[in-house]
């Protein structure tokens, strides 16, 4: 199968999670961590997704999963350790058209999750579609291994740069010269080396020359 990779801004969406145990936990912290607003429908919970439910940042049904728990969900995660309710669960969200992932059988979800790596506001994800999970956790180490905190804290800065350039800088051209010469430069390895004062002076010395380039 080859799936579509995309992103999706999942900021105030409606997330049903089904099931309260260590991958449902896993799941549902990552959905917020996105910004979703999470529903797990689960007769028990484990003490972390408990803690969440009581400081009021998931709300708990506590009862077996049904298909009228179904509403206006954005998106579903069924993550029980019942094959044959996670699979029921995902006909019912096919046939009201809603996305849904299943931790198993894995092949009766719409979507896929990838294995992630991330960098402050970098993310990179790695799937070999479903058959070697094991494949893109050894990819996903070695990236891990390669993009360390600097790239964290290069997109911190680059973020503060870009809001100045756009308010500054008119020429389309220009901005896009900027950047590209920023990713370009050394900033990166400096930032690796603990020498932020020297990246900053040399992100300010690129944006001011690039600026009056011409």
């Amino acid at each position: 199968m080859k799936y579509y990779p995309v992103y999706l801004d999942m900021r105030g969406r409606s997330c049903l999670v089904i099931g309260g145990g260590s991958v449902a936990e896993r799941k549902t912290i990552t959905l917020l961590e996105a910004g979703a607003d999470v529903t797990i429908v689960s007769p028990t919970l484990t003490s972390k997704l408990q803690e969440l439910s009581q400081s009021g940042k998931i709300t708990h049904r506590k009862k077996d999963f049904e298909e009228k728990d179904l509403s206006s969900e954005f998106l579903v995660i069924a993550a029980t350790d019942s094959p044959e309710l996670n699979n029921s669960a995902a006909m019912s969200c096919k046939k009201k058209h809603i996305l849904v992932n299943v931790v198993v059988p894995p092949d009766e979800s719409s979507f896929i999750v990838p294995s992630v790596v991330e960098r402050g506001d970098l993310l990179i994800a790695v799937s070999t579609g479903g058959i070697s999970p094991a494949l893109a956790k050894k990819i996903r180490q070695e990236l891990e291994a390669h993009y360390g905190v600097e790239y964290t804290l290069f997109l911190e800065k680059l973020a503060k740069v870009r809001k100045r350039v756009l308010d500054e800088v008119p020429d389309e051209q220009k901005r896009r010269s900027i950047f590209q010469a920023i990713v370009d430069s050394d900033v990166i390895d400096l930032l690796k080396q603990g020498r932020t004062h020297e990246a900053d002076v040399r992100i300010a010395e690129i944006s001011r020359l690039k600026h009056f380039d011409g």
